[in-house]
């Protein structure tokens, strides 16, 4: 069967690709003739479309998006995004009154029409994994989810089955956005979600009768890719970690609290502290960067950012070698723990971080407020029970990844 992976992002947020490599590898034991594509976030006019595939190209043939980022060539400012989205709403519109068609001839470029012929041949259609069918209460986010549904609309107007695969739904704000993610939702051929939190939360969404399944984020049996990393080699306890820029109004007390436990786990431990570039597209070197400069002198010996940009499954090697992981950045813990690396995952959006780390019987290691004192207890819990959690992700994954095989010959019957 033929499958079309859609809302591929970029090869340099390491966990998309990873759970993108990950499903084109089920797809593959799942279905030992599968014929795997996928379409991107980016248009063709979009540089990112030529630079932000480069590795995940290799693995599948890829095909630039429909409805994707807002821009007119390289241009993205905000009127030329707001005329963007306004001509996209315009298509949509159209494309769901017309004769199917007629819409397909007349609405789309030639690079689009290629893109929608792939689809148009597909047995499905696959949302791959992650968290991005949600919003914020400001408009600009608002809209950025109405835009990532008009894919959606495409497909089932061409009565395409359309499988949202291991995600996290929400939060969604504003009576409309619910309104048309539930429209989709409904009208899906099956709806697998990597953790039940979301649902038991955000009770305003609605999922199809029949067909809905529960397992877990998919890169997590993300395989690593090994290399000489013998630079991480230490006799001293070594402690793992990811950070970012949270929102504007928590950056600086977020800063404080990972500055503080950082001297508190080189104290304490008598650890080594490695820092790592988990999502390059975006700013976290900076954010590494801004709290390592922050740090006394007498603690900077023990502390290393990295600033190359490893891929994936590099970042996956790296983080096994170490003893134990601070994570702010979801994947980065997911990465960790499935090399079986005990994690404390600091949660900064939704329901994710809560629900994926209960499926392991380790939520007492999500820390969902910004308190060193907090991140701290959590650590030593952690710290002292790290063989036992060790014990617990070995056992977990081996469960997990039965019941992923299981689950995808039921969806992709």
């Amino acid at each position: 069967m033929k499958y079309t992976l859609i809302n591929c992002y970029s090869d340099n947020n390491k966990g998309d690709l990873g759970i993108i490599l990950s499903t084109i590898d089920f797809l593959k034991e799942t279905d030992k003739n599968a014929e795997i594509i996928g379409v991107s976030t980016y248009n063709k006019s979009d540089p990112y479309f030529e630079t932000e595939h480069e590795i995940l190209k290799t693995n599948i043939p890829m095909f630039p998006a429909i409805f994707g980022e807002l821009n007119i060539g390289s241009s993205k400012n905000a009127v030329l995004k707001m005329l963007r989205f306004a001509f996209d709403t315009l298509r949509i519109l159209l494309l769901m009154i017309l004769p199917q068609r007629i819409g397909l001839s007349i609405l789309f470029s030639k690079a689009e029409k290629r893109s929608i012929d792939e689809i148009k041949s597909s047995d499905y259609v696959v949302s791959k994994g992650g968290s991005f069918l949600c919003n914020e209460k400001d408009l600009r986010s608002k809209i950025a989810l109405i835009r990532f549904l008009y894919i959606f609309f495409l497909c089932i107007k061409m009565k395409k089955k359309v499988v949202i695969l291991c995600q996290s739904l929400g939060p969604v704000y504003g009576k409309f956005s619910r309104y048309l993610l539930n429209k989709i939702l409904v009208r899906c051929d099956a709806v697998v979600l990597r953790e039940d939190f979301c649902i038991k939360k955000y009770n305003y969404l609605t999922l199809p009768k029949e067909r809905v399944y529960y397992l877990n984020d998919i890169a997590f049996f993300f395989e690593p890719t090994p290399f000489n990393c013998s630079f991480l080699l230490s006799d001293r306890f070594r402690v793992g970690m990811t950070v970012k820029h949270v929102s504007a109004d928590k950056d600086f007390k977020f800063q404080q609290m990972m500055l503080n436990s950082i001297m508190y786990c080189i104290d304490a431990y008598n650890c080594d502290i490695f820092i790592f570039p988990h999502v390059t597209i975006d700013n976290d070197l900076h954010a590494a960067y801004e709290i390592y400069n922050k740090l006394p002198d007498k603690y900077k010996p023990f502390v290393t950012v990295f600033s190359d940009n490893y891929e994936g499954g590099e970042l996956k090697y790296m983080y096994k070698q170490m003893d134990m992981f601070i994570g702010t950045r979801l994947h980065s813990t997911i990465f960790a723990m499935g090399v079986y690396v005990p994690c404390v995952c600091i949660s900064y959006h939704g329901t994710k971080s809560q629900g994926i780390f209960n499926n392991l019987d380790s939520l007492k290691y999500v820390v969902e407020e910004y308190d060193d004192v907090v991140l701290n207890m959590t650590i030593d819990l952690l710290y002292k029970n790290r063989d036992e959690q060790r014990k617990v992700l070995e056992t977990s994954l081996m469960l997990q990844k039965q019941l992923f095989e299981v689950t995808f010959k039921e969806v992709f019957r």
